[in-house]
């Protein structure tokens, strides 16, 4: 993974919820809050490297992050409360909100309230999830709205590192493709040679050829702008639908809407474990754990 693949991956706020409980609250719903602009992932925990670890590290590589922990889920020797003021006080600028299923009496819910929101100081909420999850999507929906998860971007872009590409034949200069860059549900970027396109501001191109990950789709498209840039020419093009709106065609949307998040969930994944895997053989050669940036 290069260097400026991390980058672009790092950008942006994501949301992490650790320990989730899956049965309250499925890793579904995360494809589903990529519509509405919010990059949200699962953080699991196993044998292998303790979780407040896993919290170090995202929280050093991840810095616009905030993380929700679900405090019903049982860690051997982890208590919840003292965790989390710990990661409080070490990391005080961060962003840090709590799930747990719902509690029988009102007492329990003040009593959790008070410790968490008061006395540890979190800043994201206390969260009651209901029995029954189809309740809780539109309930974390509202937690992650109240809590500027989605950040400066409008649509959640995925960084396109293989398998997406696009091809089109553009007037008087023969067939165009290459390599995406990156994509939303609204734009995509690409990076040709310099002179190799010619295109006006707000040019429309038609009947645009895509493959992501193995999705075949047609659409048109406006150009949006372009930049130099190191090697060659970026161009960001918006969608536009066949009847002239901005945007995808509606089963394109939803076609798409899971590669996105099938890119995006590769590209932390992968970025992550590299770190992970690094910081359990440093701990299990008793070495120093604190540089754990690097992902060569």
């Amino acid at each position: 993974m290069s260097n400026n693949l991390v980058e672009e991956i790092i950008k942006g706020r994501k949301t992490f919820f650790i320990a989730p409980d899956k049965t309250l609250f499925p890793q579904t719903y995360l494809e589903e809050y990529l519509i509405h602009g919010y990059e949200c992932y699962f953080i699991d925990t196993d044998i292998f490297l303790p979780i407040e670890v896993k919290i170090d590290i995202i929280l050093s590589v991840f810095k616009d992050s905030i993380l929700f922990f679900n405090i019903d889920a049982s860690i051997q020797g982890t208590s919840w409360p003292h965790l989390i003021k710990g990661m409080q006080e070490k990391y005080p600028n961060a962003l840090f909100g709590v799930l747990y299923a719902k509690r029988q009496s009102l007492s329990e819910r003040q009593a959790l309230e008070r410790q968490y929101l008061y006395s540890i100081g979190i800043q994201c909420g206390c969260i009651q999830l209901e029995y029954q999850k189809k309740n809780n999507f539109q309930l974390i929906e509202q937690v992650l709205y109240a809590n500027q998860a989605m950040g400066r971007r409008k649509n959640v872009r995925a960084v396109c590192s293989n398998n997406c590409s696009f091809q089109f034949t553009a007037e008087n200069q023969g067939v165009i493709h290459n390599r995406i860059t990156d994509i939303s549900i609204s734009h995509f970027s690409v990076i040709l040679p310099e002179g190799q396109l010619n295109l006006a501001d707000y040019e429309k191109v038609p009947d645009i050829a895509f493959t992501i990950h193995g999705l075949r789709f047609r659409s048109d498209a406006v150009l949006y702008m372009t930049r130099p840039v190191e090697s060659g020419i970026l161009f960001v093009f918006a969608f536009q639908t066949k009847s002239g709106q901005s945007g995808l065609d509606p089963v394109n949307k939803q076609l798409l809407i899971p590669k996105i998040y099938e890119i995006m969930v590769e590209n932390c994944t992968e970025l992550l474990n590299k770190l992970f895997t690094s910081a359990t053989r440093k701990r299990d050669s008793h070495e120093d754990v604190s540089d754990l940036q690097s992902v060569d």
